[in-house]
């Protein structure tokens, strides 16, 4: 059965291994499913749907289309929630302690970040 699961592993610059750890499999596996000598029993599809933040059709070529719009409406309204308690969290801080948090951001996140 084809499947979409390298093209989505390489959107991300993942390698094999790594996307098996995310999926909580070993990298044979991964090598299989994107050689297409085995496929994704319904566990490993929805993990894969997911992670990918795709539909498992699309996963399997059964679609065109990433998500459905309700699935997108749904994951940005949950995005959007987290992000409104993070500013409200953010807002509440001293000058101080936001100017550490923002330092504390950059440093995980890496000194090339434009915030």
């Amino acid at each position: 059965m084809r499947t979409r699961i390298k093209e989505l592993r390489l959107e991300k610059n993942l390698t094999q291994e790594s996307l098996a750890k995310h999926l909580g499999v070993n990298q044979a596996t991964v090598s299989k499913l994107e050689n297409e000598s085995t496929t994704p029993d319904a566990t490993l599809l929805l993990r894969l749907s997911h992670f990918f933040h795709v539909s498992t059709d699309y996963v399997l070529y059964l679609s065109e289309q990433r998500q459905s719009a309700d699935l997108l409406l749904a994951d940005n309204m949950h995005h959007l929630k987290k992000y409104q308690h993070l500013i409200s969290l953010y807002q509440k801080m001293t000058p101080k302690q936001q100017h550490d948090c923002y330092n504390f951001v950059r440093s995980i996140m890496g000194d090339d970040v434009n915030c």
